[in-house]
């Protein structure tokens, strides 16, 4: 009935798989468990812990493909009608996890993809203070939150979806950061119906400040791409909303300029100092707006 695909790289994966193993065995379920490796040059998973049950299964690829390719060629390996990506830095929050979603499927019949959304541990280093309050402030949702606007609160590393659903909307772009967008986008594009719920997974792959702001700009390029190609609207990003405005008022340029001269001291501010998180919001407008 389930099968559970894990993409990874250089993150061992053996914690999750064990507790994902543990409560798909304990809902007495047909399941299998597939470990995307996109050519990793640490252990993610200890392969001989594979000879002892036929349910976990791993493949690898003989050179870095990202994480939308791994997506595709593991649904293609799949052989369950519903598929659960869970990606590798995450832990589910509670022991009911895979139970839940499972009762989600049997109480929503119409639906076709569920979202648990995310939660974030409680300790974090202050090298990681970014990117921990970005989860906390505005990831770490309510299914009652998310569903106010529904299409930004797209989070595809903790998602229930039907195989069939998922070959119809996954599109084939370029590895980048950003692209839960373009997913949404199809989902609305394709009228799929979909729910959100309260079944978290805590987010423990907490980026440094650094690495975060790298990502953010990245995805904010992403971003404006995916709109100049009208695969994304307003519905599904705040930044296409605000550039949609600001065009109206004119205030575009004015923004650019401000930015050209401000963001280098907005990128150090952001790495050292707990600045309102509104500071990241003009960062990533900017390079949004940048083109």
């Amino acid at each position: 009935m389930l099968s559970i695909l894990i993409p990874t790289h250089n993150f061992n994966v053996e914690k999750l798989v064990v507790e994902l193993h543990n409560q798909a065995s304990s809902c007495n379920i047909d399941f299998e468990i597939i470990i995307g490796d996109d050519f990793s040059n640490k252990m993610v998973y200890d392969s001989s812990e594979l000879i002892k049950t036929d349910q976990i299964q791993l493949h690898r690829v003989e050179s870095c493909v990202g994480r939308t390719e791994m997506r595709k060629q593991l649904s293609l390996k799949a052989k369950f009608s519903w598929i659960l990506y869970v990606d590798a830095d995450m832990i589910p929050v509670g022991k009911k996890y895979i139970a839940n979603y499972l009762n989600s499927i049997q109480n929503n019949p119409d639906k076709k993809i569920f979202f648990g959304g995310y939660s974030y541990p409680k300790q974090y280093s202050d090298k990681s203070r970014l990117r921990f309050r970005y989860g906390i402030k505005r990831e770490f949702k309510s299914a009652l939150k998310r569903e106010i606007k529904p299409y930004r609160n797209i989070y595809s590393g903790n998602m229930l979806i039907s195989r069939e659903t998922f070959k119809l909307i996954n599109i084939s772009l370029k590895n980048s950061y950003g692209l839960d967008l373009a997913f949404s986008g199809q989902i609305e594009y394709h009228k799929i119906p979909f729910k959100h719920i309260d079944n978290y997974t805590f987010h423990m792959g907490i980026d440094n400040n650094n690495n975060f702001l790298l990502k953010t700009k990245n995805a904010s390029i992403t971003i404006r791409k995916l709109y100049d190609q009208n695969l994304i609207n307003s519905k599904q990003s705040k930044l296409v909303w605000t550039y949609k405005l600001l065009k109206k008022l004119h205030l575009v340029k004015i923004v650019k300029l401000k930015g050209k001269l401000l963001s280098p001291l907005i990128y150090w501010m952001l790495i050292n100092f707990r600045v309102p998180l509104i500071t990241l919001d003009f960062y990533k407008f900017y390079h949004f707006c940048k083109k």
